[in-house]
């Protein structure tokens, strides 16, 4: 009894004790499940109509698209750039993707199996259109050759076989494709359902036909509304309001965007490096005169680290920067070219013509390696191979002897002047090139190599030139850098608030640059490289009037201060944001207005040429379809267009008030196209062309309704 008076003299103590440990283990379950749902939300990379993909499902949609251009260029590598707009691809065509999907999930549209089967079979598609799947012989799309591929890739799979890379590649992009055109048929099937929605009728293909057949040739008298002067018309709140209502539609934006205000300070050499290259280039160039052998000069080149590799063979003019090849024609052999500073590219050259010579620019050949059980065994068949030939006997019967194809291939220069070239391939090359057709050489290589060259026919002889040169950018030091930084550092330290900056910066002599309507998915800030962490700060840390820290990026070659200005968001653009476009669009109006009031009573030509800053011209072959374009005023004016379709020959008509101007005119002539009226024809033109125009606003509505998030600034 005593135990238990006691326990009930602590039972508020052990019910909250309870309570504590049943709320701790309820709530290491819910922290664990709000983690694992933050780790999933941190690597979403986009959300379209609610569906999120992670970075893994994008960057394979990357990978397929890259192994798209690879194969269908037939390119192993990338620049930046184009990385980057396959990166943007292969998120729009998931986007699109993605919002057609859903409506025609909605509308019971599909797209079956057997539709796939039918356009692979005839190869309908642009993503078949590739060098694999085409017939070498036609130059088009084989059927035969997909199904030879799948088969021998099949077989290879079941038989446990190492699968060669390319095989991988090109199944990958099979795969690729069909998905590709499934997408694509779908968002064709949609397209073909909205295009019926899209109609016309005889009246107006009549009237469309008739504005465009019929065309007028006018004397016009313009009065353009810059001829008032800006302070002679005033703008108030209210005329500005009233003008952002009406045009509020063409102010609605798609994406959240960013006002930026920027310093950015590229890091350029110092006049103390340049002394330092100038001195290097007089060294090389001084090396390059002393040399006596081609072997020579193309060491000076290698140990200046020229960026142009020298190889010992004859190139076309084109294999060289253009501030070398515009002057070797008039560069003798033997000579070095004086150093100099080319702007265009940051670099300094010299050079010296080793030779010059004409050669075929291709040369179609055959070739047999010579095999032996030692160095004299391999002389001897060489020789008996050359008698052989020599006698007649066919080249291919003798390359069978030896295992080898003795097929004949064209090779031309541009295959083998962007390289590198080794001693051998340099000899190997040059000989190829050396021969005149129908010869057939012997050769020997510096690696113990024979073999038995036979050049077939040459084409397109070219002058061609043997030049070592030694190229170098100019760049800026160490010593250059950090006292550009240390400089630029101690402005950022002491000019903290975007105001403090744009009082100062040009005193140090730094320039602040507006950036407006940034946008999370573009790849760099004001088209500088390695950028991401700055626009990350600008997307997800900053806020309204803050200033980022000093950022290094570029090719380590910049270095940036970002301001945060403004955000605006997805929807319609404030008024105030507008402020200044809508006040010239406003001051404009009240020009024309003004212009007007003074040129209403105008009933002639000759009254309007006594008119105030008016300009006369001839305007010919004006039609109703086709607005007129007016060089005095800098504006097309469908209203001078509309106003001579409907006035007689001989007639003056105005004044009307343009886009940049008061228009007035007398129509000198009218005359009638050879063209033929075709109702259907011109009702099929006029519905497929308002489908056109009205495609864009229906996938820019979806893509609003959608709310799509593009969070890929995170990650590249």
């Amino acid at each position: 009894m005593a135990a238990l008076q006691k326990i009930r003299s602590k039972g508020v103590l052990l019910v909250t004790i309870i309570a504590v440990a049943l709320f701790l283990f309820v709530a290491g379950d819910l922290f664990r499940g709000l983690e694992s749902l933050f780790q999933k939300s941190s690597q979403q990379v986009g959300e379209v109509d609610g569906k999120s993909i992670s970075i893994q499902d994008y960057q394979k949609l990357v990978d397929d698209m890259q192994t798209y251009y690879e194969i269908a260029q037939q390119k192993s590598s990338f620049s930046e750039d184009e990385l980057n707009r396959i990166k943007d691809e292969a998120w729009q065509t998931y986007v699109q993707q993605q919002l057609i999907q859903t409506q025609c999930e909605k509308l019971g549209l599909a797209v079956s199996d057997a539709e796939i089967s039918d356009i692979v079979k005839t190869g309908f598609s642009q993503m078949l259109q590739v060098p694999v799947f085409m017939n070498q012989q036609t130059g088009r799309y084989d059927f035969a050759m997909v199904n030879q591929f799948l088969s021998e890739y099949k077989k290879l799979k079941e038989s446990g076989t190492q699968i060669p890379e390319t095989y991988e590649k090109i199944y990958k992009y099979y795969l690729f494709a069909q998905r590709q055109i499934r997408d694509q048929l779908l968002t064709q099937k949609y397209q073909v359902l909205l295009s019926q929605c899209f109609l016309s009728n005889p009246v107006e293909a009549k009237l469309v036909y008739e504005g465009r057949a019929e065309e007028s040739d006018l004397l016009l008298a313009a009065i353009p509304a810059a001829s008032v002067k800006d302070d002679d018309v005033k703008v108030t709140d209210e005329e500005l309001t009233a003008k952002y209502n009406e045009d509020k539609e063409q102010y609605q934006q798609f994406i959240e965007t960013r006002d930026v205000k920027i310093i950015d300070v590229a890091v350029v050499a110092s006049d103390a490096d340049k002394k330092v290259t100038e001195k290097e280039m007089a060294d090389a160039a001084s090396k390059l005169a002393a040399a006596t052998s081609n072997a020579t000069a193309g060491n000076v080149t290698r140990q200046a680290a020229s960026l142009l590799p020298y190889s010992d063979v004859y190139k076309s003019k084109d294999a060289f920067p253009s501030m070398i090849s515009s002057t070797l024609d008039s560069t003798a052999v033997g000579v070095v070219k004086t150093p100099s500073f080319d702007p265009m590219t940051n670099t300094y050259y010299t050079y010296k013509v080793l030779g010059k010579t004409t050669q075929p620019d291709s040369v179609l050949f055959r070739q047999l390696g010579v095999i032996g059980k030692d160095e004299a065994d391999i002389a001897k068949k060489a020789d008996s191979i050359m008698t052989a030939l020599s006698a007649g006997a066919n080249f291919k019967d003798i390359a069978k002897k030896y295992n080898q194809e003795g097929d004949s291939s064209w090779v031309a220069t541009a295959q083998y002047q962007g390289a590198a070239l080794d001693a051998d391939n340099s000899l190997y090359i040059n000989t190829i090139f050396g021969m005149n057709g129908g010869e057939t050489k012997k050769l020997k290589l510096e690696n113990g190599s024979t073999i038995i060259l036979q050049v077939l026919k040459t084409a397109n002889p070219v002058m061609k030139y043997n030049v070592a040169a030694v190229v170098k950018e100019l760049k800026f030091s160490d010593d250059t850098y950090s006292k550009e930084y240390n400089k630029f550092s101690s402005f950022v330290a002491e000019n903290n608030t975007l105001e403090k900056i744009e009082a100062n910066a040009a005193k140090s002599g730094y320039t602040v640059r507006p950036l407006n309507d940034l946008a999370a998915s573009a790849h760099g800030i004001a088209g500088i490289r390695a950028t991401r962490d700055a626009l990350k700060w600008v997307f997800d840390e900053a806020k309204e009037g803050d200033v980022s820290p000093l950022y290094e990026c570029g090719s380590n070659d910049h270095l940036l201060l970002v301001a945060l200005t403004g955000v605006n968001k997805e929807g319609y653009r404030s008024q105030e944001k507008l402020k200044d476009e809508l006040t010239e669009m406003v001051k404009t109006e009240k020009k024309i207005a003004k212009i007007y009031e003074s040129a209403k009573n105008v009933k002639s030509m000759a009254d309007a040429r006594k008119l105030k800053d008016v300009v006369v011209d001839t305007i010919k072959h004006v039609s109703f379809s086709a607005p007129a374009f007016i060089a005095s005023t800098g504006a097309s004016e469908p209203l001078v267009s509309a106003l001579a379709a409907k006035t007689a020959k001989g007639a003056f008509a105005g004044p009307v008030k343009g886009n940049n101007g008061v228009y007035m005119i007398q129509v000198i002539n009218k005359t009638k196209t050879d063209e033929k009226f075709d109702a259907k024809a011109e009702e099929s033109t006029i519905a497929m062309g308002n489908f056109r125009n009205a495609s864009s606003t229906i996938i820019n509505s979806l893509y609003m309704k959608a709310k799509v998030k593009d969070n890929r600034y995170k990650f590249f």
